[in-house]
């Protein structure tokens, strides 16, 4: 929890547990394995190489265990109903992930609801592996196995520290790339920017070493810039810590699609499914707002909602 939320006091908040508790099981878990797997910030963490490694492993580990219980289920006769599973990107996941649990409780009595967070490759990965049956993903390209909708387009900001903030004015992407910017890794977004700005003959100052977007979210509250969608930053907008300007000339913005496997009937031709994976667009696109349309009429936040 302390990765997906980027601070202790965050997910500490999250599992309603004092902040203290956490950093004493991270501290002791440190010592018994013998690495560091924080490195500590003014405004928050962000896990080390070890860290990362140790996240992962703990993802699939639960994964492989949560395989095993379905089978001891199943072979004892009596299997569990199996939750319908859906996988949205972090900063999804921060914004409306709370919501649309609660939501499921009304709206999908009988169905149980899981929701995964991963990056976008993580979560179409995890879809052809049949490990979930949905997901609301970036980049996607088109695969034999697979069907994609688009159903939102994302607008991405130019972000920096609150205190180092000029004004909040529209800025020029052209403007925008003369400052530093960090990106994590070479996928998603900083692939995006490199071939706009490639597009323009203009000549981006980008770091894409970073590890993470908790990394990345420290780097900017500590001086630096990035180009993000709202929901990355939001939190961090509304406690002052970040400042947003739009971007403009061109703007720069992404497609989130739906993604399902092209074998199975269209979760949306599902009469319980269907129109609660409507009212999670319409969750995603309303945290998002004024920074995000809806394009695929189907889901028009102008119809029913939750």
């Amino acid at each position: 929890m302390v990765v997906k939320t980027g601070g202790m006091s965050h997910a500490a908040a999250r599992l309603k547990l004092a902040q203290t508790a956490i950093s004493i099981q991270i501290r002791d878990l440190e010592r018994e394995i013998g690495v560091s797997l924080f490195e500590r910030h003014s405004r928050g963490v962000v896990p080390t190489k070890a860290g990362e490694v140790l996240y992962e492993r703990y993802n699939e580990l639960e994964r492989f265990l949560e395989r095993t219980l379905e089978d001891v289920r199943s072979a004892a006769g009596s299997p569990a109903p199996r939750p319908f599973v859906i996988g949205l990107v972090p900063s999804h996941m921060r914004l409306v992930g709370a919501d649309v649990l609660i939501a499921a409780g009304t709206k999908l009595p009988a169905t149980s609801l899981k929701l995964v967070e991963e990056l976008s490759f993580a979560l179409i990965a995890a879809l052809e592996r049949k490990e979930i049956d949905l997901a609301f993903a970036y980049d996607v390209e088109g695969r034999p196995g697979l069907v994609r909708e688009a159903v939102i387009e994302d607008e991405l900001l130019f972000v920096t520290a609150r205190a180092n903030a000029q004004d909040d004015s529209p800025i020029s992407f052209a403007d925008a790339l003369q400052e530093e910017l960090f990106f994590a890794g070479e996928r998603g977004i900083v692939t995006l920017v490199r071939r706009m700005a490639q597009r323009l003959s203009l000549e981006p100052r980008i770091v894409s070493d970073m590890q993470s977007v908790p990394a990345i979210r420290a780097r900017i509250a500590e001086g630096g810039a990035s180009l993000l969608p709202y929901g990355s930053v939001a939190d961090g907008v509304s406690r002052g810590i970040f400042a947003i300007r739009r971007i403009e000339r061109p703007v720069p913005s992404r497609t989130l699609y739906m993604v399902s496997r092209r074998e199975e009937r269209s979760p949306l031709e599902d009469e319980v499914i269907g129109p609660f994976l409507k009212d999670v667009v319409r969750h995603i696109c309303r945290a998002s707002a004024p920074y995000a349309i809806i394009v695929d009429p189907r889901f028009d936040i102008a119809g029913t909602s939750s």
